[in-house]
């Protein structure tokens, strides 16, 4: 605690308030503001020793979380032996690392070595976190074991959400899919791609693919960016891959691209002039003057008695002085302070378009917003208000109405059969019919909006008509095909994230909008 006679203890709480409430980055600022003004303040060299003890933290968890998700990524590769020195790394600085443990032990057992001991005697462990009671979170974990292979606890997580929801619309979906996988065999170590198996390298090679896709939904970007990557190095030639690399890249460089800043080029500076003696050095001065001489109307005149002392006539000099000055220095005083104003404002002004450009806006969806969009959906599209329907559900499972809109909208859904069928959607794409195959795919969806496979296919022919639309200046088109993506798959805020940068390409100019549209897809 500071004493209570520091000249910077207004400062010192304010530092210590921002820090216990998170800011650490501008708490350490006023903290080395004061050292700044007083090198030896021991308060200011404990609060700054604070803030190195949370950085140092925080890259020491970075270090180990960077360790295990290269791990993880050189796993899905087949490089297991790769993978378990990673982890084992972690465990060298953290023998408490539960998740790495974890890990280590499971490529240990696929390489047939023993498994490691817990560490529990080297020091005082900290109390496992309870298990999660958040069915999405389960089904996320699930999703992370599955793509480590570890098909049984992940099923075990799945279970577990269907406990807590039991209608949760994804987690059957991906105990089905396990299932199925189990039936057909363990997967097994990697292995190199034989003549007289065809079946199984189209399932390992599907496998693959949807795991990839699975990092790129969870928004693990440099995870799904390598392993699109490999699948590209070893020649495989699937329009899926291509299109998710491009995607996972986009996505990187979007995140990690810097905010422009554009600045007004400087006015041209004019040419120079030839430059001359003063007119006032070439024009003659006046004549010379003899003297101070008095007018002549003043000679006549004469001062009152009472002035004509020296004492009065020094008073009167002195005060004339004193209001000369007093007048001299408030007209100083008033050009700084309209100069201070001036510079203030022109700050302002500068710093309103750069204010407005680093904006960053709120992704999440309100539960009002998909309700709105639900019912306006309804009449004209009832796919979409379907979906949205649904996604209200998801997160009111107690109001009846979401209950209500689901059933209506599918009841107008129901109907014939489209005519159009997988192969019609795969030659429109393959004759660059990107219209055709979204009519294809959308009526396929009516009549089976829940099929997952659909709405993959639904999302690429969408993604590659966002830009195509809004290229050709049809704004309301890409709008609407990005307003169905993100219905489509409403807990991947890339879709959200696309309206946005939507909106803020109509309003840049036509020259300046091409670089932009292509990250809408």
């Amino acid at each position: 605690m500071p004493p209570a006679h520091d000249p910077f203890l207004a400062h010192l709480n304010r530092a210590s308030a921002l820090f216990e409430a998170g800011d650490v980055v501008q708490a350490g600022q006023i903290w080395q503001a004061i050292l700044k003004r007083d090198p030896a303040h021991q308060a200011a060299r404990e609060g700054l020793y604070r803030v190195k003890l949370v950085f140092d933290q925080q890259a020491h968890a970075n270090a180990n979380e960077q360790l295990l998700q290269e791990g993880c990524t050189l796993f899905d590769l087949g490089q297991v032996r790769d993978a378990l020195a990673k982890w084992e790394r972690i465990l060298g600085t953290d023998p408490r690392h539960q998740l790495a443990l974890t890990y280590a032990n499971n490529a240990r057992r696929e390489l047939g070595l023993a498994r490691l001991p817990e560490r529990a005697a080297e020091a005082a462990p900290a109390p496992l976190p309870a298990p999660s009671a958040d069915p999405e979170q389960l089904v996320l974990e699930g999703v992370q074991l599955y793509d480590m292979g570890m098909a049984e606890e992940a099923m075990t997580k799945w279970r577990r959400a269907l406990e807590l929801n039991p209608r949760h619309q994804d987690a059957p979906k991906y105990l089905e899919m396990a299932r199925r996988e189990q039936e057909q065999g363990p997967a097994g170590p990697p292995a190199p791609i034989r003549a007289a198996a065809p079946a199984a390298a189209d399932s390992q090679l599907e496998t693959r693919i949807w795991r990839a896709g699975q990092l790129l939904r969870d928004q693990r970007l440099e995870e799904a960016a390598q392993a699109f990557q490999s699948l590209l190095d070893q020649g495989t030639q699937d329009q899926r891959i291509l299109a998710g690399y491009h995607q996972a890249r986009a996505l990187l460089a979007a995140r990690d691209a810097p905010v422009p800043l554009v600045l007004p080029d400087p006015a041209p500076a004019p040419p120079p002039q030839p430059v001359g003696p003063p007119e006032a050095l070439l024009a003659r001065g006046p004549a010379p003057r003899d003297g101070f001489r008095l007018p002549g109307n003043l000679k006549g005149l004469s001062l009152p008695r009472g002035l004509r002392s020296p004492r009065r006539i020094m008073l009167t000099l002195s005060v004339t002085v004193l209001v000369v000055l007093g007048l001299i220095l408030y007209g100083v005083r008033r050009r700084e302070a309209a100069l201070k104003e001036a510079v203030a404002a022109a700050k302002l002004s500068a710093l309103q378009p750069v204010s407005r450009m680093v904006q960053i806006p709120a992704l999440p969806e309100t539960l009002e917003a998909v309700r709105r969009e639900a019912e306006a959906a309804l009449a004209d599209d009832p796919l979409r208000a379907y979906f949205r329907a649904q996604e209200w559900q998801r997160r009111d499972p107690d109001d009846p109405a979401a209950v209500q809109l689901v059933q209506r909208a599918k009841d107008k859904l129901s109907g014939p059969p489209s005519p159009a069928t997988l192969a019609d959607f795969d030659k429109a794409l393959q004759t660059g019919n990107l219209e055709g195959a979204r009519t294809c795919i959308l009526g396929l969806l009516r009549h089976d909006p829940d099929d997952l496979e659909l709405r993959g296919r639904a999302r690429r022919v969408l993604l590659a008509l966002a830009p195509l639309y809004a290229g050709d200046e049809r704004m309301a088109k890409a709008q609407e095909a990005l307003c169905l993506g993100r219905a489509l798959f409403p807990q991947d805020l890339t879709w959200q994230a696309r309206l946005k940068l939507l909106e803020a390409i109509q309003a840049m100019a036509k020259s300046d909008r091409a670089s932009w549209i292509q990250l809408l897809g």
